[in-house]
């Protein structure tokens, strides 16, 4: 661990001394040391407040802070390879000198290319902040519409609204909040499901948000389950009764707003004599904790039961779910954020970092008759924003094929 942060530390001195290098003959003295007081305040402030305060306790601020060290290395990053493209012809142009004495170096093109290099570098910048201010509230209803052959009957049309990954402790703009709660309620569902991370670490960042979702509205029930962030591993904690009543609290909070929190838990959902079931997972992630017990889950579920499963990670309907024996008709999980940054045109193109980490990040999957839902979330983690990759609200409306 400790020799990794020294490589990367090494890696970004490089890639600001290189950047630097390309860009001081266009900055006058001051410029320069501007320039340099700044990245190195960055940099010294980060080493600073990493050993002088919990991470934990204050991750909005860290987050925001981390984001503009993110920005500035990405700016500087994406405009290497021109300065890299014009060291290389230097380098060629001082061979070629020493070869031919009357050759002579261009130093108008250097200043060129190093103007060039700053414009690209300036693009992160306004795309980011972009996303922290404004693309982190462009909350979207996807509309799904998905054709069953074993849907029962009175269920053709059955509407249910998907949500995952609150994050309330990254929440900030309540106005913002309140009316994409409106654009939930106004799709007027027969069941709203949660698919987990209600939290970032405590029980206690929902409660400036208890009134606002405590106004979520749906014809038949509100079920939700547990993501990885909601059993408080990733805080440190005083001692193991703490975490232990921190768990207990979120439980608590979710049902005074209204949800029924499933364990590796089902319930059916009737209309007279025909049902449905919905089988509430713990979490269940290969690369987090496995909570998840699925045989627990569908304990007195039959085979021929029309099933939808809440599972927070997409990689549990990955590895274990869409080859059960069991048959589950649809898989509702959240996660991966979409990574809160990618670029999504319908039907053209839908690309982002994450998909190089989960096969399954976003939208709609199919296997042999079966469905996956991956919700893109509702709120943000570390990255307190969004490019591209918007917060999602998932309508979908289950119909019976003819």
């Amino acid at each position: 661990m400790i020799i990794s942060l020294i490589i990367f530390f090494f890696i970004l001195i490089f890639i600001e001394i290189y950047f630097y290098q390309g860009i001081k003959t266009v900055l006058n003295r001051k410029s320069r040391l501007i320039y340099i007081f700044t990245f190195l305040s960055l940099y010294s402030f980060f080493i600073i407040y990493s050993f002088t305060f919990e991470i934990s306790s204050s991750s909005k601020v860290f987050s925001y802070y981390l984001t503009l060290i993110f920005l500035f290395l990405l700016a500087k990053t994406i405009s290497l390879p021109i300065i890299l493209i014009e060291d290389l012809f230097r380098l060629f142009n001082f061979l070629k000198s020493k070869i031919n004495t009357k050759s002579k170096i261009n130093l108008k093109r250097r200043a060129l290319i190093s103007k060039l290099s700053l414009i690209v570098a300036s693009l992160p910048l306004p795309i980011g902040l972009d996303g922290i201010f404004f693309g982190k509230y462009r909350y979207r209803i996807i509309n799904h519409k998905i054709y069953f052959e074993n849907l029962p009957e009175k269920f053709d049309g059955y509407k249910l609204v998907q949500l995952s990954d609150f994050h309330c402790g990254s929440l900030e703009n309540k106005h913002m909040i309140d009316k994409a709660i409106k654009m939930i309620n106004d799709e007027n569902a027969d069941l709203i499901v949660f698919t987990g991370d209600f939290v970032n670490n405590r029980f206690e960042e929902i409660k400036p948000w208890v009134k606002s979702f405590s106004k979520l509205k749906a014809k038949d029930d509100m079920i939700s389950v547990l993501g990885n962030h909601d059993y408080g591993d990733y805080h440190r904690w005083s001692n193991k009764i703490e975490k232990e009543e921190n768990f207990k609290n979120l439980l608590e909070t979710q049902k005074k707003i209204g949800f029924r929190v499933l364990l590796n838990e089902n319930k059916y959902i009737m209309r007279d004599d025909e049902k449905i079931a919905i089988i509430g997972v713990e979490n269940w992630g290969a690369r987090f904790n496995q909570m998840g017990d699925i045989e627990k889950s569908v304990k007195n579920i039959s085979k021929k039961d029309f099933k939808i499963v809440l599972s927070h990670d997409p990689t549990h309907w990955e590895r274990i779910l869409k080859d059960h024996p069991k048959k589950f008709d649809l898989t509702l999980s959240g996660h991966t954020h979409g990574m809160q940054f990618g670029i999504e045109i319908p039907g053209m193109i839908k690309w982002s970092p994450v998909q190089w980490v989960y096969k399954y990040w976003a939208g709609l999957y199919t296997y042999n008759g079966k469905y996956l839902n991956v919700n893109r979330g509702f709120g943000v983690l570390a990255f307190p924003g969004r490019v591209g990759i918007w917060p999602e609200i998932t309508s979908i409306t289950l119909k019976r094929s003819v």
